[in-house]
């Protein structure tokens, strides 16, 4: 892989230090974040004092809630700017803590955590099957025998539907940009482009995303030494249809 290749295959370094990050990637509400967080507390059955692992914690929409109901809070982030929102929304809240770090290089313990999370369409990112995979090992080589996790994915059939191939939207100035998305059948990646409005050459960001299929999550589950529980199509705990937004996969170490 050439440092061209490289640079473009890792977008989110850059993407996520940017404060325009948080309005383009349409993070869901407060109400909704609080369904989510009792949602995967219901499917985990998770209690306080265990040891969980907020990979991709992001601004900590959901580590803090679950550290504040008292669970042992670990959040992981490569991004400096989304890890200073978490401490500043995050101050004072006892039994959290955040940490910068990849997901395929996981800078914890082997065997440390009860349960591990991976939220919000932050799975994919890495430009091949290999380094996405090796999220999955870096999750399960940190969790005890039998600790559980849980993976929130896009569905790939409604994410080709309804990506913005052609949409205006607002950067965190208020100013506008437009958003491109292009599906590529072959290699599954989704590639979203961010231009200026009047110039659609000049791009103001780009992001690449690996999406995947049922199939292919339960081969690589398998692979990383997970045995699936159950798969939603909500936090509700609904089963997976095929049709819904999310795809999430609740499973244990083996």
């Amino acid at each position: 892989m050439t440092q061209t290749d490289r640079r473009a295959g890792e977008w989110w370094r850059e993407f996520f230090e940017s404060v325009d990050c948080i309005p383009l990637s349409f993070f869901p509400d407060e109400n909704e974040t609080a369904d989510q967080v009792a949602g995967l507390t219901r499917l985990l059955d998770l209690r306080p004092g265990e040891c969980v692992a907020d990979i991709c914690c992001g601004m900590g929409r959901h580590a803090i809630p679950l550290a504040l109901a008292g669970m042992d809070l670990v959040g992981l982030d490569a991004s400096a700017m989304m890890l200073h929102v978490a401490r500043v929304l995050g101050e004072g809240v006892a039994n959290l803590s955040l940490v910068r770090g990849d997901a395929a290089r996981l800078p914890l313990r082997s065997g440390s955590f009860d349960v591990a999370l991976n939220l919000f369409n932050s799975f994919g990112y890495f430009a091949d099957d290999g380094q996405n995979l090796a999220v999955l090992d870096e999750t399960a080589r940190c969790l005890r025998p039998g600790g559980r996790f849980l993976l929130e994915t896009r569905n790939r059939a409604y994410q080709i539907l309804y990506a913005p191939y052609l949409e205006e939207v607002r950067l965190a100035d208020g100013s506008p940009a437009i958003i491109r998305s292009r599906y590529d059948q072959a290699t599954h990646h989704l590639t979203s482009t961010w231009c200026e409005p009047d110039d659609l050459e000049r791009v103001l960001y780009r992001a690449r995303i690996r999406l995947y299929g049922l199939d292919e999550l339960q081969e690589m589950f398998d692979r990383a030494g997970f045995e699936i529980d159950q798969v939603c199509g909500q936090y509700d705990g609904s089963a997976f249809e095929g049709w819904e937004r999310m795809l999430i996969v609740v499973a244990h170490k083996r």
